[in-house]
């Protein structure tokens, strides 16, 4: 690299796109208009050649640009970032997607969140200026289970597209005040029907407290919480949703204070890449385990979900 320049290369997920959309895409912050002045100035160079903005990009092009381009945009590298956050747990991992089992209270974005533990840990094999490693779907601070992440456009493009046309399955389990009396919740969230089908996996007649298993056929912010709260059986510890459960089952289940939702499973009905199995468990945390045995007197493994 030389001391005026910093290089790059084009990798399989930015071959065959125009130069000033890659570039823009990694100068997020620069405008439009700077991005254009900087191709046309010659600070932005392919194979140490000037290119118009219209170029399309090949695999290994050389991509050299320009040490002053970075004084406004100043894109933050994996050595330039402080992680304190502990690595995640992997359920599985592929060249184009990666699943986590995430912990109840961490975040997926924002500062010490898994984004950045992704990023730093399981960086993208390809060093796409355009492409950025990240979560492909969302799950709350305090839900844990299984979250999946791209490592390629491939990967996200494909995943994306298999959420949206209804072929990946998503199942949780929680545990809910009361006993749904509904095989399936179906209401409006923000103007937008809603759609979760339900299964009482056992139930407690003395603590009045259900373990149910989801299955979320659409999939809004907040949907099961809200939901459990709608048809008068609000999540566990729910406080936000209308939880008035407040006692507590034993010292160690004291500490847990927010509600107990984990994403359980997840079941590709059609593969859309070749090496992702038939479907994706994350197990447990031990809380949550320690918690079903104490209030329903059961170990989960016994439970055919």
């Amino acid at each position: 690299m030389s001391k005026e320049n910093k290089i790059f290369y084009i990798g399989e997920d930015d071959s065959g796109r125009r130069l000033d959309r890659v570039i823009r895409k990694f100068l997020g912050k620069m405008p439009l208009s700077g991005v254009y002045s900087a191709i046309r100035r010659g600070k932005i160079r392919v194979n140490g050649k000037k290119e118009n903005g219209a170029y399309l990009t090949q695999k290994g092009d050389e991509i050299s640009m320009d040490l002053s381009l970075f004084g406004l945009t100043a894109p933050a590298s994996e050595d330039q970032t402080n992680y304190s956050i502990s690595k995640p747990d992997v359920l599985l991992k592929t060249d184009d997607l990666l699943f986590i089992n995430k912990r109840s209270g961490e975040l997926v974005h924002g500062e010490k969140s898994l984004c950045e533990a992704v990023l730093k840990y399981f960086p993208s094999k390809e060093k796409s200026l355009s492409f950025k490693v990240g979560a492909l779907h969302r799950l709350d601070k305090d839900t844990s289970g299984i979250l999946a992440f791209s490592q390629s456009l491939k990967g996200a493009q494909g995943f994306s597209r298999a959420l949206q046309e209804g072929k990946i399955g998503k199942f949780y389990i929680g545990i809910t005040e009361g006993r749904p009396s509904l095989s399936e919740f179906k209401s409006i969230i923000d103007g937008k029907e809603c759609l979760c089908l339900i299964r009482i996996l056992d139930f407690s007649k003395e603590e009045n407290l259900s373990l149910v298993l989801f299955n979320l056929i659409t999939g809004r912010k907040h949907q099961i919480r809200i939901q459990c709260s709608q048809f008068g059986t609000p999540l566990l510890n729910d406080k936000k949703y209308g939880s008035k459960q407040k006692k507590a089952f034993s010292e160690d289940l004291s500490k847990k204070t927010t509600y107990f939702l984990h994403a359980y499973k997840l079941i590709f009905s059609e593969p859309f890449l070749d090496d992702l199995p038939k479907e994706i468990t994350a197990p447990l945390p031990e809380n949550f385990k320690r918690a079903v045995k104490s209030l329903f007197g059961i170990d989960l493994a016994s439970l055919k979900t």
